[in-house]
């Protein structure tokens, strides 16, 4: 009789226990569901705004961007609403003892099962709250009259025999020329010292590095009508794209190639080839090199002399002088947003060419 009532008081306890673990993880499912819901929404917000990124013009993504914002910040709503709900705090199951169990002809059960919780510990801060205790470090702009040129290293390439039309420098002070006539990459050291060539198999005329996947893109320019892109650790062609129209300056944006086009303008080419669109059509002349800085895009004109700005709304400025720029090409851009442009035939010599580099300074906002 004993034992009987002791499994009864047993089997109460137990099915208790059962039934408070069974209603905690019902509302554990319906708390991860809700949570997964909150998930997939953002990795299709996500999804989104990189094929917006990549096949929409500048206007379209800031547009179509700002109401993802919105979604994002609703979506921040949500996890905060979430983290707030009583069910996604830590329960843990609990025995009670019945005082009673002491007596055990009187007790009818050994206690009873609690439910406990205790909060969270799972934060999640939003940087947008963080906004105005962010410590901006103020920017002192320039002038021009204060850059002072010098001469840092001389770095003689004639030995190579080859004409290089355009050049690179990595973030470890490694340099890259193409040597367009030899076909192929020349790469040095910081010191200027030689270090490997690639080859090419076709003309190499401008490069852009991208950190990201550390590798180069190198334009063909006239003749091939390719876009190469090279590992630099394994210093090879890991893939090569493939142009209807003839490649010359190229520079990266963000993650998606700009390039001079001739005849067809300044277009965006993706990293995979995939896709191409036009950012700026016009006739655009031979020989033409771009840069990039922010939201605008500068590249010079070797039929007109001249270097052009443009920005997601278009053109914004030009600079024409030809008495102390003609013919450019090689264009860069500092953080200061003061232009540099390597001007071909303002200093030339009959047997080889001075580059010169001149400076244009347009603070426009």
């Amino acid at each position: 009789m004993i034992n009987d009532h002791l499994d009864k008081i047993q089997d109460k306890i137990i099915k208790e226990l059962y039934a408070n673990e069974e209603n905690e993880s019902e509302r554990i499912k319906l708390l991860l569901c809700e949570i997964e819901g909150i998930e997939k929404g953002i990795s299709d917000l996500q999804g989104n705004q990189n094929n917006i990124r990549q096949h929409a013009s500048e206007l379209q993504t800031f547009l179509a961007l700002k109401h993802i914002e919105k979604e994002v910040s609703d979506k921040a709503e949500c996890i905060q609403s979430v983290l707030k709900n009583e069910d996604m705090k830590i329960k843990t199951l609990a025995l009670e003892v019945n005082k009673d169990v002491q007596n055990i002809c009187r007790a009818d059960c050994f206690g009873s099962v609690s439910v406990g919780s205790k909060s969270c510990k799972v934060v999640i801060d939003s940087n947008k709250n963080k906004e105005a205790q962010m410590m901006i470090p103020s920017l002192i702009s320039k002038c021009i009259d204060d850059i002072k040129l010098s001469n840092k290293m001389e770095i003689n390439l004639k030995s190579a025999g080859g004409v290089f039309t355009g050049c690179a420098i990595l973030p470890n002070g490694k340099m890259m020329f193409g040597d367009s006539d030899n076909q192929n990459l020349i790469v040095l050291k910081r010191n200027g010292m030689p270090e490997f060539e690639i080859p090419l198999g076709t003309r190499a005329f401008d490069l852009a590095y991208f950190e990201r996947e550390g590798s180069i893109a190198v334009t063909s320019g006239f003749v091939s009508n390719v876009i190469h892109i090279i590992d630099l650790n394994s210093r090879t062609i890991k893939r090569t794209i493939k142009s209807s129209d003839t490649p010359y300056g190229i520079a990266l944006k963000k993650t998606v190639l700009v390039c001079c086009k001739s005849g067809k303008g300044i277009m965006e080419v993706q990293l995979n080839g995939e896709s191409e669109k036009a950012l700026v059509s016009f006739r655009m002349p031979h020989f033409s090199y771009v840069a990039v800085h922010g939201d605008n895009i500068y590249y010079t004109n070797t039929d007109s002399s001249s270097v052009t700005c443009f920005d997601i709304l278009g053109k914004k400025w030009e600079f024409k002088d030809t008495q102390i720029l003609q013919y450019p090409q090689g264009i860069s851009i500092d953080n200061n947003r003061n232009v540099y442009v390597a001007s071909r035939d303002t200093n030339s010599e009959p047997i080889c060419y001075i580059f010169v580099c001149y400076y244009i300074m347009y603070m426009l906002q």
